[in-house]
């Protein structure tokens, strides 16, 4: 995004937000343009490759073999990381961040409270094996709003995730990854997405780029299916009962229009 004005930006985003003018040209109740591309990586058992404004995310799924949780012997495995690096933004430091680990909290939360992954079906041998679903999400580009990216990516990844094929020999089990089975991953008919609010002052603003995310007295994210299945929210800034009320309503709205976009 290119600025060309002296005054600091911060201050120039709380200006225009008041009239209603995004530094972007957007609604205030506008998304950015939404590109996917399914399928994206040939070694992956599912993956997705997705643009939000300049917010670029690459979703990758593998499954692995492995022993079950004790306490949840008849549910597969979920692993939800999501990747930062000094590539994708340059006030990220190599290493795990903190923001990268709050990131992986959320879009695993929803993907889990919306149970999308019928978990039961990845069941290999009860109590012995199950399989384990690694959704690695990494960022590519930081523009802001990266839960929605990052969830977006996740879900078109799963939705079109394979089995590989699956040998057993003397009472082992092993993966033969280069043949990929016509069986997909078991998942329910509820998809979730995320819907992240900025609040800017009195005013909300859908989707925040970078620029507005800094700017911001606080940033909500609401994860829907048939329910609220997440609920997170970002700085200390102030929000009604009935302003909540009002993102829920757009937020409803929001998710037939991403849902669209994934199917």
């Amino acid at each position: 995004m290119d600025i060309d004005f002296e005054e600091n930006i911060t201050d120039y985003i709380r200006k225009i937000i008041k009239e209603n003018y995004r530094i972007d040209k957007r609604g205030l109740l506008e998304y950015r343009d939404i590109k996917i591309i399914k399928n994206y990586i040939k070694n992956a058992e599912g993956s997705c490759y997705l643009e939000l404004g300049k917010t670029k995310v690459l979703a990758g799924v593998k499954l692995e073999i492995a022993e079950p949780f004790q306490d949840n012997e008849d549910s597969g495995i979920l692993v939800t990381t999501v990747n930062l690096s000094p590539v994708s933004d340059i006030n990220v430091d190599l290493g795990t961040s903190e923001e990268a680990i709050e990131y992986s909290r959320v879009v695993d939360r929803i993907l889990r409270e919306s149970r999308f992954i019928n978990d039961k079906e990845l069941v290999i041998e009860p109590g012995k094996y199950v399989w384990s679903v690694l959704l690695d999400i990494y960022v590519l580009n930081n523009d802001g709003n990266i839960i929605d990216a990052s969830t977006l990516a996740s879900i078109c990844a799963l939705m079109n995730t394979y089995f590989p094929e699956l040998i057993k020999e003397n009472g082992e089990y092993k993966i033969n990854p280069k043949n990929k089975t016509n069986k997909k991953l078991p998942l329910n008919k509820n998809i979730p997405v995320m819907v992240s609010f900025a609040k800017i002052d009195d005013k909300f603003i859908v989707d925040p780029n970078k620029y507005e995310e800094e700017a911001a007295d606080m940033i909500i994210h609401i994860g829907l299916s048939d329910k609220i299945n997440a609920l997170q929210t970002r700085k200390s800034g102030p929000i009604s009962l009935e302003e909540f009320n009002n993102l829920l309503s757009e937020a409803e709205k929001f998710k037939d229009y991403l849902l669209k976009k994934i199917q």
